[in-house]
């Protein structure tokens, strides 16, 4: 049987006028929803399990770098990857470890992902000066986003972070502002008293007054050594060097730790405030963050399931 609808030229109009308003109505409403900004602007393969990429800091309000040196056998579909969080120093990029032979190779042994983001010269502080200038708030961004691209573990077991020299100054300092977020927190030739004066002749560094501001009584809230507490919880590895300007620092933060109740993996080698010494570091830095997490995957196998 054949059906035949048929509609009168009014019913018609009836029908087709509220659908034209409905349409017309959702125009200006439609106009006025934010744009969606995706983050990731560029993420390209630079050497094999090497990753740089880009992507748009909604913190800084701008396109910002990382690197991610990824493990053997790294595959996106599985999740809950143990990961380093490794800082850069002044003057420095994400891609300075890279680009050397020997980090290089040393970063691609790591039986983990390491994140190296770029820092810029913002000691990875929200700096009380420039207030827009909100490191620490953009290190979170990183974090989460990388966390997020990579299938990064949120278990504070499984997840470390480290730096050198201002680097090695803001691992710390971060990780004290999110206590128990990071299992091991690790320092290569960082400067951990710091910003501060009054240290012995040749163990100082010009406290950055257009980042940290004036006056000890703002420099106290930025240095580490303050906050030592915060860090209970965690594994530390501080690396320091024998004729390093910040040698003073470390030795005053280890003493600190320990005046806390809290005890860290100590490290001297020869040299100074050199990038040699970071070189000579890293393998050092990756082993023990290695060791660590190997540390709680038999902890968990003998503790059974649930």
């Amino acid at each position: 049987m054949k059906w035949t609808c048929r509609f009168s030229g009014e019913s018609l109009l009836k029908f087709r006028l509220p659908l034209v308003c409905a349409v017309l109505c959702s125009v200006p409403a439609l106009a006025q929803q934010p744009k969606r900004t995706d983050p990731i602007v560029r993420v390209t393969t630079i050497a094999e399990r090497i990753e740089w990429g880009q992507f748009h800091s909604r913190v800084l309000g701008r396109t910002k770098g990382f690197c991610a040196v990824l493990p053997e056998g790294y595959r996106r579909t599985c999740g809950d990857w143990p990961v380093l969080f490794l800082l850069h120093g002044r003057g420095r990029n994400e891609r300075t470890l890279i680009d050397d032979r020997s980090c290089r190779e040393s970063l691609l042994q790591a039986p983990f992902v390491v994140i190296l983001p770029q820092g810029d010269d913002g000691w990875y502080i929200d700096s009380p000066v420039r207030t827009q200038d909100r490191y620490a708030s953009y290190l979170a961004e990183v974090i989460q986003w990388t966390a997020s691209r990579y299938r990064l573990s949120d278990s504070a077991a499984k997840r470390a972070i480290a730096g050198w020299s201002m680097g090695g100054y803001g691992a710390p300092r971060f990780a004290q502002t999110r206590p128990g977020r990071f299992g091991l927190v690790g320092s290569i030739i960082g400067l951990l008293d710091f910003p501060r004066t009054g240290l012995p002749p040749g163990q100082s560094y010009p406290v950055p007054v257009e980042r940290f501001g004036k006056g000890p009584a703002v420099w106290a809230r930025f240095n580490p050594i303050h906050s030592v507490e915060k860090l209970h919880g965690s594994r530390i590895v501080l690396i320091a060097a024998d004729e390093a300007f910040d040698r003073t620092m470390n030795e005053n933060f280890r003493r600190e730790l320990s005046r806390c109740g809290l005890q860290a993996d100590w490290i001297l080698l020869s040299g100074g405030h050199t990038f040699p010494v970071v070189r000579q570091a890293l393998p050092i830095l990756i082993d023990r963050v290695a060791r660590f997490f190997r540390c709680h995957e038999k902890r968990r196998g003998m503790s059974g399931p649930g």
